[in-house]
């Protein structure tokens, strides 16, 4: 895969890691106690590497966003399931 391939497919990946934390940010309120702690002390850091990350492009970086995204679906889906997220690391 060439940089270029993997830029273009990193730059949706930050884009769509923006959107969904913030999306996070607005669920958050209506979260357990539990749901907030994983998004403060886990989630959120990593959202914050992996938007560093990408200013150095890599095939690390488009598989770690990628992992980050599959991520923070299922803790929105779990959050809307069950009213907060159970840990699960």
């Amino acid at each position: 895969m060439d940089t270029h391939h993997i830029k273009e497919e990193v730059d949706k990946s930050i884009e769509k890691l923006a959107m969904l934390r913030d999306e996070v940010k607005l669920q958050l309120h209506l979260a357990t106690l539990d749901a907030k702690q994983e998004w403060n002390e886990t989630l959120e850091p990593k959202v914050f590497e992996v938007e560093e990350a990408a200013k150095q492009v890599t095939e690390s970086t488009r598989s770690t966003a990628k992992e980050l995204i599959a991520r923070l679906e299922d803790f929105l889906v779990r959050m809307r399931e069950s009213g907060g997220p159970r840990s699960t690391h």
